[in-house]
C-alpha cells in the first residue's frame, strides 16, 4: 500500500510533497504523486496548460527522488474532487495527503473546499496539509516531535482515528493530547450523578453550569482513558476534557490554538445528504477552520473482539428470589477479580420529594432509609468458594423511572453488563417486573441478560 500526494502543482503544494515523501521513506512505500490540472478553474499560481502541468510535475518528482524511495508521477486533468475520488491508487492507499491552499476557485453553485469533498468520499485516511507543512517534515525525517490533538467520543469514527494514531507513531515520536467535548448538563443527565447543586451559593461563572462537577469529571476520565487505551510508540498522553455547549469542533480547535499543536486528527463519520445536514460534521467544521493540518480517518469495518468474561457486571436488585438468583448468575459470569455493583432503586414517593428538591438526575436512598438498605444489600452477597474472589460494591438510589436509574448506573460504574432477574411480587412497590425488563433491553447501551421468573 503506498502514499499518494495529490498535488495542484501549485507553490503551495511543495511543502506538502515534501512532507509526504519524508512520510513514504520512514513507512518504507511507495509514494505516488498524482498532479490535478483544472482547466476550467485553474489556480492562480498553476499551470496554464497540460504541457506546464506535465513538466511542473517532472520537476517536483525529480526534486524529490532520495536513495531508496520510488517514485511514481501522474498527471490527472479535471475536478479534483472527482478525479483523485474515482482513482484507483487513492482508493488503494495507506494514506492521502493534499494541500489545503492552491486550488482553483470554486464556482459560486459548488462552496465546498476540494479537501473537504475528498476527505468526505475518500475510504482512506486523509491528511490535509496547511502552513504546518514544514513540521510535518521535520517530524517524519526525525528532527522533532508531533504535537497531535485528537478528538474521542464513543462512535466509530473516533475509534478509528484512535487506532490510527498507532500509524502516526510508526512514523515517529507524537505527544498526543486526546480531547472530549462535552456538556455538564447532559452529562449529568446520562450518568444520574445526584451531588446536590445550591445555586444561591455558586459563582457567578459556575452559575452559568460550565464546569464539570468533580464526579462527573472522574467517571468522564475514565471513559476517556478507556477509550484511547494503550499507545504504543514512543510519546507522551494527556487527556483532557473540555466542557462546552454548541459544535464540537469550535471547542476542539480551541484547544488546538491554546496548546499549540502541529495536527488535529478527527474521525469522518462520511454521512451525506439529509443525515450530515442534521447531525452535522466535526470533522468539516475542523477541516475548514483550523489553522493546523487536519487528518481525517472514515471509520473502519468493526473487528470481533475477543471473547472473554465480562470484568463488570450490575445487578438491580428488588430483594426478591430473582435477585438472588441474578446475583448467583452474575458472580458465575464475571471474570476472576472483577466486580458484582448491586443497586436497589427506590420508587420516589410524594413524600420523598420535599428533600430532593435541588437534585439533578436519581438521588440517595432518603436518609431514613439509606443504612439500612446499603446493609440488606450487603446481607446478600454470598460467602461460598469463588465469592471471594469478586469485588463487591453496593448502592441504594432514588428515581422516578426504574430503568432510566439503571441505564444511568451502568454509565456510571462502567459495567459491562447487566443481569436482571424479574419478579411481580404483588403489593412489593419496588419489584423489577417484566416492565423494567423491556424499559431497560430497549434503553440500555450495555448488553442486559434477563433472567424471567
Amino acid at each position: 500500500m503506498a502514499v499518494v500526494c495529490a498535488t495542484n502543482l501549485s507553490e503551495a503544494s511543495g511543502r506538502t510533497a515534501q512532507a509526504a515523501a519524508a512520510i513514504a521513506a520512514r513507512l518504507g512505500e511507495p509514494l505516488w504523486l498524482l498532479g490535478v490540472f483544472e482547466p476550467q478553474h485553474p489556480p492562480l499560481h498553476g499551470p496554464r496548460s497540460r504541457d506546464e502541468a506535465r513538466s511542473r510535475l517532472s520537476s517536483t518528482a525529480s526534486r524529490l527522488r532520495t536513495p531508496g524511495l520510488s517514485i511514481e508521477a501522474y498527471l490527472l486533468v479535471g475536478a479534483p474532487g472527482t478525479v483523485l475520488v474515482a482513482h484507483e491508487l487513492v482508493r488503494g492507499a495507506r494514506l492521502l495527503l493534499l494541500p489545503a491552499e492552491g486550488w482553483g476557485h470554486l464556482p459560486a453553485w459548488h462552496r465546498t473546499p476540494v479537501p473537504e469533498r475528498v476527505a468526505q468520499q475518500a475510504h482512506v485516511p486523509v491528511l490535509v496539509v496547511r502552513r504546518q507543512g514544514d513540521a510535518l517534515a521535520d517530524w517524519a525525517q526525525g528532527r522533532r516531535r508531533l504535537q497531535v490533538l485528537v478528538g474521542v467520543d464513543d462512535s466509530h469514527a473516533s475509534a478509528a482515528a484512535v487506532a490510527w494514531l498507532q500509524e502516526l507513531r510508526r512514523v515517529g515520536p507524537c505527544d498526543v493530547l486526546a480531547v472530549s467535548v462535552c456538556s455538564p448538563v447532559e452529562e449529568r443527565e446520562r450518568l444520574g450523578i445526584h451531588t446536590p447543586v445550591h445555586l444561591e451559593v455558586l459563582d457567578p461563572v459556575v452559575r452559568r453550569i460550565e464546569v464539570l462537577d468533580p464526579q462527573v469529571e472522574r467517571v468522564l476520565l475514565r471513559e476517556l482513558r478507556e477509550r484511547v487505551g494503550e499507545l504504543p510508540g514512543e510519546g507522551t498522553l494527556q487527556l483532557h476534557l473540555e466542557p462546552g455547549f454548541g459544535r464540537p469542533a469550535d471547542h476542539l480547535l480551541h484547544v488546538a490554538h491554546a496548546h499549540g499543536v502541529d495536527l488535529v486528527l478527527v474521525g469522518n463519520h462520511q454521512r451525506g445528504g439529509l443525515a450530515r445536514l442534521w447531525h452535522g460534521s466535526v470533522s468539516a467544521g475542523v477541516l475548514r477552520h483550523a489553522e493546523q493540518s487536519v487528518a481525517c480517518v472514515p471509520p473502519t469495518r468493526p473487528v470481533a473482539r475477543r471473547s472473554v468474561p465480562p470484568r463488570a457486571v450490575l445487578v438491580p436488585v428488588d430483594f426478591s428470589e430473582a435477585s438472588t438468583r441474578a446475583i448467583s448468575e452474575a458472580r458465575s459470569l464475571v471474570r476472576p477479580g472483577g466486580r458484582v455493583h448491586l443497586l436497589h432503586v427506590h420508587r420516589r414517593r410524594p413524600a420523598d420529594r420535599a428533600w430532593v428538591m435541588d437534585q439533578y438526575g436519581v438521588v440517595p436512598e432518603p436518609p431514613r432509609e439509606q443504612s439500612a438498605i446499603l446493609e440488606r444489600l450487603k446481607a446478600l452477597v454470598p460467602h461460598e468458594d469463588g465469592a471471594s474472589g469478586v469485588h463487591w460494591t453496593m448502592e441504594g438510589v432514588t428515581g422516578d423511572d426504574v430503568a432510566r436509574a439503571i441505564c444511568q448506573a451502568t454509565e456510571r460504574e462502567g459495567v459491562d453488563l447487566v443481569c436482571l432477574g424479574t419478579s411481580d411480587a404483588p403489593g412489593h412497590t419496588d419489584a423489577l417486573g417484566e416492565s423494567v425488563a423491556r424499559a431497560l433491553v430497549e434503553r440500555c447501551r450495555r448488553p442486559v441478560v434477563v433472567l424471567p421468573t
